[in-house]
């Protein structure tokens, strides 16, 4: 008898359909947030891009997919209550992106504007993070085409192995691990140039807040000292013409040690093989070996000279560890980093950083020489 109950009510269950679906058109999949300074006197503003499934059916006749939602409030929380006003119940599952404003966080401690976010269940840590100079909010209004601003920007961040010029992605769990041990760490910067989204640079953040700007080209040294570049262009100038490098690969070591009076010296070395893409002087000749070890040799150079240029910014402008040292000196002094960490940024700022590149012509296209052999 206890079986039959048993199978009556799943009987029951399957056919009756989910007890609590909802229709689609009534669903709002967020793909984006902008989170800004408040308008009319409160503390933030809240930028929402959700997918409208009716617009979705529309295919063609609509460009743009999405809508903006576009709440004030004093905090996070409160806003999705508030914004539960005015529309149906926003789901972040499938979110994408977050954007925040540099004044925002110039003014307020970056984990107390994340907070609630990180607390909350249905949140993607994997979600990408990207800093903007501009009114975050209004960027996400910017489509390329019909693509939402969101999934622009989430597709753009694909393309490190096309740039040596663009920080790696970084999501809202490295930010939130950055700021929980309390280190320097860098964020995608988004700009707009002529109507579209770009990659800018990035922002730098420390003590919590953000502090400075990087331009594309310090990212460049950045990838070539942490040895993230995943591939790229390194344009050049020599002998009054221009040249590029294209990476194929790219080897990375750093070796830590400490003097005996507590300062850390670090050796950083680089290994780059790649093809010498494009070349400019009326003398270039790529089947003679000479040229091609002279032109290495410019190469490994100038990316010597642009780096330390950087090492020095970093440490006697932006006083700064962005670029990890500090692990490298946890792993090979980790008792000493214990007692450190808490001053690292000064500590970072007087140590020895040697850096040294290698540069290897594997390949130079099918153009060879511009003069007779």
């Amino acid at each position: 008898m206890k079986k039959k109950a048993v199978f009556a009510f799943l009987t029951l269950v399957l056919l009756s359909g989910c007890w609590d679906s909802t229709n689609i058109e009534e669903l709002n999949m967020a793909i984006g947030f902008a989170v800004d300074k408040g308008d009319q006197g409160h503390k933030l503003k809240l930028s929402m891009q959700v997918l409208v499934p009716q617009k979705i059916d529309q295919e063609a006749s609509v460009k743009d997919p999405t809508k903006i939602i576009e709440t004030n409030g004093d905090s996070v929380h409160q806003i999705f209550r508030t914004t539960a006003l005015k529309a149906h119940r926003i789901f972040a599952q499938q979110l994408r992106i977050y954007l925040f404003s540099q004044e925002l966080i110039q003014e307020n401690n970056f984990d107390l504007v994340i907070n609630q976010f990180i607390r909350d269940n249905e949140t993607r840590r994997g979600s990408l993070v990207f800093m903007a100079s501009e009114k975050p909010g209004d960027m996400l209004k910017i489509n390329d085409d019909g693509q939402p601003a969101s999934s622009t920007l989430y597709d753009i961040s694909a393309n490190m192995k096309m740039t040596v010029r663009m920080l790696k992605s970084v999501s809202l769990g490295d930010i939130s691990s950055a700021l929980q041990n309390n280190v320097s760490f860098a964020i995608p910067k988004v700009s707009v140039n002529q109507g579209k989204l770009m990659i800018d640079g990035a922002s730098i953040i420390k003590n919590r807040r953000f502090l400075t700007n990087i331009s594309p080209l310090a990212v460049q040294s950045y990838n070539l000292l942490t040895g993230d570049g995943k591939g790229g262009v390194i344009e050049f100038e020599y002998d009054h013409s221009i040249y590029s490098f294209e990476i194929f690969k790219l080897k990375h070591n750093i070796e830590t040690r400490k003097t005996a009076s507590g300062r850390y010296e670090f050796d950083v070395s680089v290994h780059l093989d790649g093809r010498l893409s494009e070349d400019w002087n009326e003398r270039e000749n790529s089947f003679n070996e000479k040229y091609i070890q002279e032109i290495e040799k410019v190469v490994a150079r100038r990316l010597e000279e642009n780096v330390k240029d950087f090492i020095e910014e970093l440490q006697h402008e932006i006083k700064a560890d962005i670029c990890g040292f500090y692990q490298k000196a946890s792993i090979a002094y980790p008792k000493e980093y214990r007692k450190e960490a808490k001053n690292w940024d000064d500590i970072f700022s007087e140590s020895d950083i040697r850096y040294k590149a290698n540069v290897k012509i594997r390949d130079f296209g099918t153009k060879g020489a511009t003069q007779s052999l």
